[in-house]
């Protein structure tokens, strides 16, 4: 789920940002913070609550997070040393054809958010119709229809919508809270909390926190180029993806563990939030959404190299209204750790490319960019299938899948790239000179291939979490 700013004013698509611009890595951070608590966000923690019980659960959250929010710094640092959002980024490393494949598999998967939370809205709509008036709404049609509205938000609203997250997210951080504060009290009340039989593997559920918010990890650089110094950067990426994000999980995780329910509606009846509980979920899967196919448009914008965006905008509903027919909350722990190994070995290239290869050489806008750099595509792929493959080959390096895509990935780039070196090619986009030095000839960016504007003070996010 991402964000963009929707204002006039010069967020720096194509060039880096000024000083003048930049601000501390806390007002960065709350950006990506608000997204922690989106409905998404307690569906994780109710689901890995579940399937490992509330301890093992609390162990695999707080490692997920330390993985998100160290590997968020360094790809904070990236942007924040070139002050170039993410997508430059990702051209440099990619080649203008890459990352426009890169880019596709970004929009796919904020469709598949869209579908995600189009099926939370139908949820939360059919419980209050259910509740309230005994009636119900068959869900492909509150989809649909709801889909409609969105659509129609993005195109004439979506100002208003921004404006409406800001006294929303603080209502959801208090009713996270709430939750945490009654399920402890229940918990407490009972003698504590029933044994649970595993049905998910530890490194698996550690995928899935990732998972959770790879996207944004992966897209940081779009906010972190605003960061004033390092510790900005660390602040950025450890306050909403180990502090808030844990917090939420955890919240959701006693709550279903001490209630026996995996149903967030009916935790949040149970706890005494009752109507507020629906009016709560049904506005955040909204207004979510409302960010998720405005920022696929976007998206879809870099990939075809323009295209209006109202257009866009309809054709995504549409695609995203499909989604929803993919029922992806019934699979919602497989579809976030498939987000982990699919996107953590691009953060893992484009990092490994800017502090080794180049050894923290900033890109500019002059560098020779390449239709695609083979290495960088090839190393993407090898982390994804060994991922992918590793139950039927056996081949572990670690027992967290998604540090397995990074380390695959990210020693594939280096040898491909050291080996095209050593045979005097182009592949990797790089050439050095005798002292180390980075060589470049000119080319220059076309405006049309990069549709995505940021501005992180008004609302500008790149993200996964839902």
């Amino acid at each position: 789920m991402t964000s963009e700013s929707t204002t006039d004013t010069n967020d720096y698509a194509l060039e880096p940002v000024p000083e003048s611009a930049q601000t501390s890595g806390v007002a960065v951070g709350m950006i990506n913070g608000a997204l922690a608590f989106a409905v998404p966000g307690l569906i994780t923690g109710i689901e890995i609550g579940e399937a490992l019980g509330f301890w093992e659960s609390l162990a695999a959250f707080l490692v997920g997070g330390l993985i998100l929010a160290f590997f968020g710094t360094v790809t904070a640092l990236v942007g924040r040393a070139n002050r170039l959002t993410s997508f430059v980024t990702i051209r440099h490393v990619f080649g203008v054809w890459g990352a426009k494949l890169v880019s596709f598999c970004f929009v796919l998967s904020l469709l598949g958010w869209y579908g995600v939370n189009l099926d939370l809205f139908a949820l939360a709509t059919n419980g209050l119709l259910v509740d309230y008036l005994s009636i119900t709404f068959n869900s492909s049609a509150i989809e649909w229809g709801v889909s409609a509205v969105i659509v129609i938000t993005t195109l004439y609203g979506f100002q208003r919508m921004e404006k409406l997250s800001t006294w929303l997210v603080p209502i959801m951080g208090v009713v996270t809270l709430f939750l945490l504060i009654k399920s402890a009290m229940a918990m407490e009340s009972s003698g504590g909390l029933a044994a649970v039989e595993p049905t998910m593997s530890f490194g698996t559920a550690v995928s899935a926190v990732v998972g959770s918010f790879i996207v944004s990890i992966v897209l940081l650089p779009d906010l972190a180029r605003f960061c004033r110094t390092k510790r900005d950067a660390w602040s950025a990426s450890f306050i909403p993806f180990f502090l808030l994000s844990t917090f939420v999980y955890i919240a959701a995780s006693l709550a279903a563990n001490v209630f026996g329910s995996d149903d967030i509606l009916a935790l949040m009846v149970k706890v005494g939030l009752g109507l507020a509980a629906f009016v709560l979920l049904i506005c955040s899967s909204w207004l979510t959404n409302v960010l998720n196919l405005y920022s696929a448009s976007l998206g879809a914008a870099a990939v075809i190299n323009g295209g209006k965006q109202k257009v866009l905008i309809i054709a995504m509903g549409v695609m995203g209204a499909v989604a929803s027919s993919l029922n992806l909350l019934d699979s919602f722990s497989e579809f976030l750790f498939s987000l982990s190994i699919m996107f953590t070995p691009v953060a893992a290239i484009y990092c490994a490319d800017f502090f080794i290869l180049r050894k923290q050489a900033v890109y500019r806008t002059d560098d020779f960019i390449p239709s695609f750099n083979i290495s960088a595509i090839a190393a993407w792929i090898t982390g994804i299938l060994f991922t992918f493959t590793s139950v039927e080959t056996g081949l572990f390096i670690t027992p967290i899948e998604a540090i397995d895509a990074l380390i695959v990935s990210l020693v594939s780039y280096l040898i491909l790239s050291y080996i095209a070196r050593a045979f005097g090619t182009n592949i990797s986009n790089r050439a050095s000179n005798t002292s180390g030095a980075t060589v470049s000839t000119r080319s220059s960016i076309d405006s049309n291939t990069d549709s995505r504007t940021d501005n992180p003070i008004k609302n500008s996010t790149k993200r996964e979490n839902p």
